[in-house]
This record gives C-alpha cells, structure tokens and sequence, in this order.
C-alpha cells in the first residue's frame, strides 16, 4: 500500500471509530448495573445498542415502547439472558409500570410496543431484534399504569404490538396469556418471526383475537411452535 493509501485508510477508521464506539450495552436484572426495565434509556437507543436482560426468580412488571432506529449492520437488540435452568426472563404487563420519560399513544393495545409515539419523537423503527423474552399478560382483566394512571388492557391487546417498523426480528421468544400474542399493522415490512412459542392467548367467547395477527409486507415466519389458544377462545393460531 502506497503512503497516501495508507494515510487515507487510517483517516476513514478514524472517521468511523466513534460512530461504533457509541454503540452501549444496558445489562438489567439481580447484580446488574441497572435494576429493572424503567432504568433503560429506551427514548435514546442507537444503533449497536443492546438490553441484556438476565432471568430472574420474579417477573419483571414494566412495560416500553421502541420507537428508534438501528442499522442493517448494527441493530437495536433487546436479548433475554437465560437462568440456571434455561428459563427466559419473564416480562408481565398485569400491574406493570413505563418509564417516564416515554410517552406514546396505545399503551393499552400491547406489554412491548414498537412504533408509534410522543417521546421518543415518531419515527419508522428500524433494524431492531426482539429475542429470548417471555412475554404476557396483555388482556383484561390485567391492568397497568401509564401515562392516564390506572389502565385496563384493551381486548385486542398483545404481548408484542408492532404497531409499525422495518426490518424487524422477534426471536426465541414466548408469547402468551394476551388478546392476540403477536399483532403486527400495516405499515410493517419485512419482519422475521422465528423459534418462537406462541400459545394460550385469546379471548373468551371471541374469534377476534389469535396467537398470531399480523398484516405485514414482507413476512417470514420458521421454526415456530404454535399451541392452543386459552380455553373458550375462537381465533386462530396464525392469522396473516
């Protein structure tokens, strides 16, 4: 390599050094830098950013909305840390509580959210992985606290709402005991649902509400374990 090859590759490893430097990791749960969910800077996340959420013995009752945008190379990723047992971390929405420097419309509509709202400002999320979380708890009776204070889940609540995004992967994750499990809306694309357990979601005396609703463009499902719904409810295990 010449001298001025050299001097020109050195200035653009330069150049791109802090952009990945920025990326941080937030390791939440028992003996970890920060405690629970409410303590992420969720409003801020970038891209190579990365939640590390270790299991614990009790649910983590917070719930968050993902409303940022990753890169094709350096993704948003929040990723379940498993216990001793292989269990996944457990995040239940009955009696869970948001950040509050987050503000977004729909909170009764999922437990984790993606798309859609105030604070952080509205964007097209983008290149974000969801992995390795047990999700639950987003019907009534089960109520939460937001921004209105004491709030009743909607029907067609789900344990994971996308309500818009690109790019998006929900991984290995388990996603039960809400209206709809997985619901997705229109404005989606290209989103990638694999090795997921899906099961005991509905609603009773309802066929409205499924394991799966999804509506994107672009949509890969593989290597999911789709199980019955609740007792009494009449969905479907995958509407698409």
């Amino acid at each position: 390599m010449t001298r001025l090859g050299a001097s020109t590759a050195c200035c653009l490893l330069m150049a791109l050094a802090p952009a990945f430097a920025a990326a941080a990791t937030f390791e939440v749960g028992p003996g970890q830098p920060l405690a629970g969910l409410n303590e992420v800077p969720w409003e801020s996340l970038g891209p190579g950013d990365t939640v590390l959420l270790h299991w614990r013995s009790t649910p983590y009752k917070e719930k968050f909305v993902l409303c940022r945008q990753g890169t094709e190379a350096q993704p948003i990723v929040v990723r379940g840390v498993r216990g001793p047992g292989g269990e996944r971390p457990i995040i239940d929405g009955d009696g869970a509580t948001t950040r509050a420097a987050l503000n977004f419309w729909n909170e009764d509509r999922g437990v984790i959210k993606i798309g859609g709202a105030n604070a952080p400002a509205d964007t097209m999320p983008r290149w974000i992985v969801l992995e390795g979380l047990d999700v639950t708890s987003g019907r009534p009776p089960f109520s939460f606290t937001g921004r209105n204070g004491l709030t009743d889940y909607a029907k067609n609540a789900a344990a994971l709402y996308v309500e818009k995004g690109e790019n998006i992967t929900i991984r290995d994750c388990v996603i039960r005991d809400s209206g709809n499990g997985l619901f997705c809306g229109s404005q989606t694309r290209d989103l990638l649902v694999e090795g997921n357990e899906l099961r005991d979601n509905g609603i009773e005396g309802s066929f409205y509400e499924h394991n799966n609703y999804t509506a994107a463009v672009g949509i890969t499902f593989q290597f999911n374990l789709f199980r019955p719904l609740r007792t009494g409810c009449g969905g479907n295990n995958l509407k698409d």
